[in-house]
C-alpha cells in the first residue's frame, strides 16, 4: 500500500542494477533522450515511444542500442517493464503512465513532476566504481546539482583508481582469511591505514 503522503516519507537510497534489464522511456523529446542515455550508460534494455523523437534517439536507434515505437503510447508498451520514464509534455498522458506502471509493478519516474514519481534522479559524481548520489527529494534538483559539483571539486581523479585497488585487495583478504578480528582490521586497514579503528563490520 502506497503512503498517503509520500512527501513525508524517508526516502531510500539505493544503486539500481538495470543490466539487461527492460526499461520504456514514455516521450522522446531532448529531456527523454537524456534519460535514454541515462539508462544505456547503466546497461538497460531500452524502448522508447514516441511518435516523432529528437534527433539523438533516431541515432540511436539506428545504430541499434535501443527500440523505438515511431506511434502514440499504449498501456501495452510497459508490458515486462522493470523501470518507466514519463516524459511527456501532456500531464493527462503521463498520468496514464503512472497508472499503467503501477498496475504492473513497474517503478516510474514523471519529469519535473515529484508528486508522481517513484524515484528521483540525484545529482551524482563519479570517479571510476565510487558514486556519491544526493538528492533533495525533489525539492530543488539545483541545489542537489551544486553540492555535487563542490564534492566533485574536493575529489581527486585519483580516488577511482584507488576503490579499484582497494576492491581487489579486500576480494583477496576475504578469501585468504577466515572471518575474525583479524579480517575485520585487515580490511578497515585498506582505507584506514594510519591507526585501529574500532568496529566489527566487513568494508
Amino acid at each position: 500500500m502506497r503512503p498517503k503522503n509520500p512527501e513525508k516519507t524517508t526516502l531510500f537510497p539505493i544503486f539500481l542494477k538495470l543490466a539487461g534489464r527492460n526499461c520504456v522511456v514514455v516521450g522522446g523529446g531532448r529531456i527523454g533522450a537524456q534519460k535514454v542515455a541515462a539508462l544505456l550508460d547503466a546497461g538497460a534494455r531500452v524502448t522508447v515511444v514516441d511518435p516523432s523523437p529528437a534527433d539523438e534517439v533516431r541515432d540511436l536507434k539506428s545504430s541499434g542500442a535501443i527500440r523505438w515505437e515511431e506511434r502514440t503510447y499504449v498501456s501495452s508498451d510497459l508490458d515486462g517493464a522493470y523501470l518507466v520514464i514519463a516524459a511527456t509534455s501532456k500531464p493527462e498522458l503521463n498520468w496514464q503512465v503512472v497508472r499503467d506502471a503501477h498496475a504492473r509493478g513497474a517503478l516510474v519516474n514523471v519529469v519535473d513532476v515529484p508528486q508522481l514519481c517513484d524515484f528521483y534522479y540525484p545529482a551524482v559524481v563519479r570517479r571510476g566504481p565510487l558514486a556519491i548520489a544526493i538528492s533533495s527529494h525533489g525539492k530543488s534538483p539545483l541545489l542537489a546539482q551544486r553540492l555535487r559539483d563542490e564534492i566533485s571539486g574536493q575529489l581527486s581523479e585519483s580516488i577511482g583508481a584507488a576503490a579499484v585497488r582497494i576492491g581487489a585487495e579486500r576480494l583477496r583478504i576475504l578469501r585468504t582469511h577466515p572471518a575474525g578480528k583479524k579480517r575485520e582490521q585487515l580490511l578497515r586497514d585498506l582505507v584506514y591505514p594510519s591507526g585501529r579503528i574500532e568496529g566489527s563490520h566487513d568494508v
